[in-house]
């Protein structure tokens, strides 16, 4: 009896789990054996039927109808009744009510969580949620005048952002909004559930109609750098594999960002079709590298590399300028700064910054150039494209090198390969590079086994310690680095307690460095945008790397010549960012304007960006100010910079090392 019991409630079990039809149906069941139940035993028991179908019909209006209790007569009919009544509140009422709440339930949280194809294109897909998916969010929201340019160029005209994540609930769409602000519009994001590895949840999202798709990294997924990086090739595989999902004519821009660079052919292999690869780790490594090189360049990279404030890079075509000689189209943008071109060349760009002054421009060459707006970077007339000629005679200058420096690295994370690889990569220049972390130094030295850095210009030593604890802190004598990077630590649950410990880690630090400018340039590698308001008014620098990572994927899908642009000027060798004491232009102790700079620069074969006041460097921007007013004047101290481009292979110089004390 037992078996069959067991049996019986099995069978009932699966029926009621095959959803709310089936659950309707035994509910429909149990109604017809009360009613029979109640029907038979009325009409068994009383006078009251002429045939058992009427007393059935009887007990089925009371189970159904309350209201029918107070019309019997007799005892038993009475009791009957009530027992069949109470029975239908039960059965029929709260059965059916709470069958129909769930149903709607699981159909509103099936429609909320995005399950349904996608009815658009032309779209900005998006596949993962990761900390750069809301940053990327508000760079296209921000970008209004780029996105427009972009979706004309498809022929579309509303900005439709499809996000793509393993598990879409109404918590998500609030860290949207919390993340984004009011800047976020609600009715051009659409979220869908899925996996970007799984073909079915691809065709979800429309792919093959997107005008672009993104595939950002994630600094805190589960198994690493080397999993997100697996994900992401599976990925471009499955897009390349189903390609006649794509309307001819019609194929999508795709950004992906790899960690590892050692897997970008991979991954170009992958993927056939028109592919921008944003090595994550290299990029943001090369800008901590330059800028403990050059301390104060977090400032140019905060206004070049988000949607903030200030100047972006554009890339713009001006055919009637082919043919002039650049040194005379540099001053034919009196609202923005020539950078130089890049030049179609087979199915990408090769950027040609700060070339020389007799290069000429071709026709099909794309000026890059630094500016406020995408409407101010065109010349003013063809006279003033024609410009002054240089102030001084043409020949480059040297960039003024420290040839040894000391740095030490608080944390741990996938970037300390890469960033070590970068420093490696200056030849005029040795570093002593200590690590201090929690992570066992046997561990950290295995992840570095296969790194090849020329051992006599680049010593690296492990440090066992956390350096939230003042003792081990103090113990690696941080006053005596030439620099101090806090790196956000990967191996962390989440952004937030990565930039915890790193938020202690810099208190600490700043309680044990003296006063002043005697230190070692501070810089501070923050995960989460809203910490960075933590850091106003206090020494050392901030690099936020998922806000310019985010930048650079949003932008390069955007305009795809930015890609290479960004190669070139935060890349190793070629041009690069730099501050040039005032003193070399002979530029102090007399007014001049920003056109008086220019040609100064270029008369030394670089190009001026803007300058940076020293008195102003406890401010908010740095003291930096990126293509000025060009009839602003100043009268330089010997401690003011200019910021310029120039090239690191021609201009390097090492100067005497001036240890710290």
């Amino acid at each position: 009896m037992p078996v069959l019991a067991d049996r019986l409630t099995f069978a009932l079990e699966r029926l009621i789990q095959r959803g709310a039809p089936y659950q309707l149906l035994v509910i429909a069941g149990l109604i017809v054996l009360v009613a029979l139940g109640g029907g038979l035993l009325a009409w068994g028991l009383t006078d009251a039927f002429a045939h058992p179908g009427a007393a059935v019909w009887w007990a089925f209006l009371r189970l159904t109808d309350p209201g029918y209790l107070g019309d019997d007569e007799g005892t038993a009919l009475r009791v009957i009744s009530t027992v069949v009544t109470v029975l239908g509140y039960v059965l029929f009422m709260g059965s059916l009510i709470a069958i129909l709440t769930q149903s709607l339930s699981q159909t509103m949280r099936r429609l909320e969580s995005g399950l349904t194809p996608i009815a658009v294109r032309d779209h900005v897909l998006i596949l993962g949620w990761t900390n750069r998916t809301a940053p990327i969010v508000r760079e296209l929201m921000l970008s209004e005048g780029r996105v427009r340019r972009f979706l004309s160029r498809r022929g579309a005209r509303r900005l439709r952002i499809v996000i793509l994540a393993e598990q879409v609930d109404a918590r998500l769409r609030q860290e949207l909004r919390d993340q984004i602000g009011p800047a976020l519009k609600h009715r051009q994001v659409i979220f869908r559930s899925g996996s970007s590895m799984r073909i079915e949840h691809l065709q979800r999202v429309a792919f093959g109609q997107a005008a672009a798709i993104l595939l950002p990294g994630a600094d805190f997924e589960l198994g690493g750098a080397q999993v997100t990086d697996t994900r992401i090739i599976k990925t471009l595989m499955s897009m390349a594999r189903y390609s006649s999902y794509r309307e001819a004519g019609r194929v999508p821009i795709v950004v992906a960002e790899i960690f590892d660079t050692q897997k970008i052919p991979i991954a170009r292999r992958a993927y056939e079709g028109a592919l921008q690869i944003i090595a994550g780790d290299a990029f943001i490594s090369r800008l901590i590298a330059q800028n403990a090189r050059h301390p104060g360049l977090s400032y140019v990279y905060a206004e070049l590399l988000s949607y903030a404030h200030g100047n972006e890079v554009y890339v713009r075509r001006h055919p009637e300028l082919a043919g002039q000689p650049f040194g005379a189209l540099l001053y034919a943008f009196p609202e923005a700064v020539l950078l130089g071109v890049v030049r179609p060349e087979g199915r990408g760009f090769r950027p040609l910054l700060n070339p020389p002054a007799t290069f000429t421009p071709e026709p099909e060459d794309r000026f890059v150039l630094v500016a406020r707006r995408y409407e101010a970077a065109v010349p003013s007339t063809p006279a003033a494209a024609a410009g002054a000629a240089p102030a001084l005679p043409a020949g480059r200058m040297t960039m003024t090198v420290q040839p040894q420096r000391r740095v030490l690295m608080l944390g741990w994370s996938h970037k300390v390969r890469v960033l070590i690889q970068e420093f490696a990569s200056y030849p005029a220049e040795s570093f002593e590079i200590d690590v201090l972390s929690v992570v066992p130094a046997a561990e950290r030295a295995a992840a570095m086994r296969r790194l090849e850095v020329p051992g006599e210009r680049v010593r690296v030593r492990h440090l066992e310690g956390d350096y939230t604890v003042r003792a081990d802190l103090e113990r690696a004598g941080p006053a005596g680095y030439d620099n101090v990077i806090l790196l956000g630590s990967d191996w962390l649950a989440s952004g937030e307690e990565a930039d915890a410990r790193t938020i202690l880690g810099y208190v600490l630090l700043r309680a044990l460095l003296p006063e002043g400018d005697a230190g070692p340039a501070v810089l501070v590698e923050l995960i989460d945008p809203a910490n960075a308001r933590l850091f106003r008014r206090r020494p050392g620098e901030v690099i936020i790397s998922p806000v310019i990572l985010s930048h650079m994927l949003a932008h390069a899908a955007l305009r795809q010549e930015l890609t290479a642009v960004f190669g070139e000027l935060f890349g190793p060798g070629g041009a690069e960012i730099f501050f040039r004491a005032v003193g070399d232009y002979g530029l102090t102790g007399q007014p001049v304007t920003f056109r008086d700079v220019q040609r100064q620069a270029a008369a030394a074969g670089e190009i001026a960006l803007g300058v940076r006041l020293q008195r102003e460097a406890d401010g908010p921007g740095g003291g930096v100010y990126l293509n000025p007013s060009r009839t602003q004047t100043w009268t330089f101290r010997p401690e003011d910079r200019i910021v310029v481009l120039t090239r690191y292979a021609e201009a390097a110089s090492p100067t005497p090392h001036r240890p710290r004390p």
